[in-house]
């Protein structure tokens, strides 16, 4: 029959990410850490409860760690690692005694917490960018998978007009495979554009980055262990894209038949 459904689904730019998205996103994270404030003192107080644990769990791990990361032929070897040992065995006393200040209510630990607030919502940008949110916008991973799945009639529902659709998308995937293998393309998704979408808006290089990703998703959108019987592979793909018109970066999907 030939390509059945094809469709380009880009990254949301910032812009298309609902201001009130974003602050109820953010609140949650500060309101959900906070909440945690008195378990995670019990549970520092319990797992450290005396020097002794805290030498062994906390100074003995760290300089163990830290002696990995320096050449041993390096001049100053011995007096930087002799330097940190004492550094770090002495901090029990401190630890112990300001644990409880830096959980107390208003403490240092609220503050970080309201201090990285806007940091949190940044970092999480390019989360909501490419899987949006389905009570108000959707990204390019979750109608990707809509398309895989052939549920047509919801991805008509929450495209966008930035959305380019032809065709009736069809579930290309066998059903003992389906749930397993959307879940991993949706991973494939996340991991790549993430990566893909920081470099090109850092001015970094990403072409190789989307080859590399878009060979790992054809393992799996072009497998015909997964894929049901007459889905033509060679016209059935999964690919990340560079759209020079719009100077976007989307997800491509086509679906084709034998």
């Amino acid at each position: 029959m030939g390509v059945v459904f094809s469709a380009r689904f880009p990254v949301l730019e910032p812009a298309d990410i609902p201001a009130e998205l974003r602050e109820a996103i953010g609140k949650d994270w500060h309101d959900t850490l906070r909440g945690k404030r008195a378990k995670i003192i019990t549970n520092l107080k319990e797992v450290i409860p005396n020097e002794t644990a805290y030498r062994e769990r906390i100074a003995e791990v760290a300089y163990a760690r830290i002696g990995a990361v320096f050449n041993p032929a390096y001049p100053k070897y011995k007096r930087i690692m002799r330097r940190f040992k004492v550094k770090i065995n002495a901090g029990a006393d401190d630890y112990l005694k300001h644990v409880d200040d830096a959980f107390k209510e208003g403490g240092a630990f609220d503050q970080g917490v309201y201090a990285n607030l806007e940091k949190f919502k940044e970092n999480a940008l390019i989360v909501w960018r490419c899987m949006g949110d389905k009570n108000r916008i959707w990204g390019c991973v979750p109608k990707t998978i809509l398309a895989l799945k052939g549920l047509g009639v919801v991805l008509n529902r929450v495209k966008l007009a930035k959305d380019t659709v032809s065709g009736t998308p069809i579930a290309i995937f066998k059903p003992e495979h389906e749930t397993r293998i959307t879940s991993i393309v949706d991973q494939v998704l996340m991991e790549g554009l993430n990566l893909i979408v920081l470099s090109k808006e850092s001015g970094e290089e990403y072409t190789s980055i989307m080859d590399d990703y878009n060979a790992i998703l054809d393992s799996y959108v072009k497998n015909t262990a997964f894929v049901k019987d007459n889905i033509d592979t060679a016209n059935t793909f999964v690919h990340i894209a560079y759209d020079s018109v719009n100077d976007w970066i989307a997800v491509d999907v086509q679906e084709a038949t034998i």
